[in-house]
């Protein structure tokens, strides 16, 4: 068994998770960012959400050397259920988890409660941060004051330039909706195996450390509810199971398709200059335009009507589509939607249209093919509780 201990800085600033050698040593720096205040350590929640996946991969048990929250115990037993059922060739058993002590913060009530967003500047958290930063989210509308962006998920440790101008644009879309951005670097990503399968817990371990002033905390789900993975790190089948009494974990924007993200960004053209979506290019804070993620994010754009500028130094082109790579499932299924979405629209350009079906490999639009567009819908909603990852 894994004994978690904490070492926090005398500022708060500087948070580490430690197990006498049982388990590789994590960390935290929180750096506040354009005069945003800064988050009060209160507790050590996030501490076992975020060793939880390497104690579950490598079947350690876990004790916490300091009280946790009993509505997050129960929730990752849940947790671990359903990542057992899901991946048994992964997380091959429960495991024990206990703490010196356990408590439950009272209920206080249903005045309005502060909500922060993790953010990174893509399409999703974007279209969230907005969409609550607006009140445009009906009654889901969250107080949003604060947005959380993490160095070393997307953006490696080693490319300290590159996050700074991904923080930079995130600083201007957060600026520019009257929210705070905070940015926390940390070594998760690397210490975990499966990151696609794990993500999820370790932004729920960082938006955890914001509990003393925050009382719900929004992911961005990665598709919409119709489209979605079920079996990957960020679902809206899983998030729940990371709250507290502290804080409540919420997933947003299930509704909506990631066209219809874009097409809702678009209304709000300030934010489009900053947006971040490249995670496969060189590690600058740019776009780099010419990888795949790039090159949907486009063609999410012209689905959805929005005019250029876009955030890319390049413009779409038909060769792009069509040396487009689509080494995974997911680029592929995208594609697909991409394409029944433009093909709805009696204004869409013929021309990128064609590019697409030939990427596609089709010889007919999908409206003309109703089996085509039904097996790209079930596809969407099923393809990821394959045992396998691409």
């Amino acid at each position: 068994m894994a004994g978690l201990k904490l070492r926090i800085s005398e500022d708060g600033l500087h948070r580490e998770v430690l197990t006498n050698g049982e388990l590789p040593p994590l960390f935290f720096e929180i750096t506040p960012r354009d005069g945003a205040s800064p988050p009060a350590f209160d507790g050590g929640d996030f501490a076992l959400i975020a060793m939880l996946p390497i104690a579950m991969y490598q079947m350690v048990d876990l004790h916490a050397e300091f009280e946790l929250d009993s509505t997050l115990l129960d929730g990752l037993d849940h947790y671990q259920e359903v990542w057992h059922s899901w991946r048994p060739d992964i997380y091959k058993k429960k495991i024990q988890i206990t703490s010196d002590s356990e408590s439950s913060r009272a209920n206080v009530g249903q005045e309005t409660k502060r909500a922060l967003v993790a953010f990174s500047a893509g399409i999703d958290s974007t279209f969230t941060l907005s969409r609550h930063a607006h009140k445009e989210a009906g009654r889901a509308i969250r107080d949003v004051a604060t947005a959380v962006m993490v160095h070393g998920f997307d953006m490696p440790l080693d490319a300290a330039d590159g996050f700074e101008t991904m923080a930079r644009h995130g600083t201007a879309i957060c600026r520019d909706l009257g929210v705070d951005l905070v940015t926390v670097k940390t070594n998760w990503r690397s210490l975990v195996t499966n990151w696609e399968m794990t993500f999820g817990a370790g932004l729920a371990s960082v938006l955890h450390q914001f509990s003393h002033r925050h009382d719900i905390a929004l992911i961005a789900t990665e598709e919409s509810y119709q489209n979605c993975f079920p079996v990957w790190g960020n679902s809206f089948w899983s998030d729940r199971f990371f709250s507290s009494s502290k804080l409540k974990i919420e997933s947003d924007g299930g509704a909506f398709d990631r066209i219809e993200r874009a097409s809702y960004i678009g209304q709000y053209r300030s934010l489009i200059p900053h947006l971040h979506v490249c995670w496969a290019g060189p590690r600058t804070g740019e776009n780099c335009g010419v990888c795949p993620k790039c090159i949907l994010t486009k063609l999410n754009f012209v689905a959805a009507g929005v005019p250029q500028p876009w955030p890319f130094p390049q413009p779409l082109t038909t060769r792009l589509i069509s040396e487009m790579p689509l080494k995974t499932r997911w680029q592929r299924q995208f594609l697909e939607l991409i394409l029944v979405k433009m093909e709805k629209e009696p204004t869409a350009n013929a021309e990128i249209v064609a590019a697409v079906m030939r990427r596609l490999g089709l010889e007919q639009p999908p409206q003309k093919n109703r089996k085509f567009s039904t097996a790209v819908l079930k596809s969407a909603l099923w393809s990821s509780f394959a045992r396998t990852t691409d």
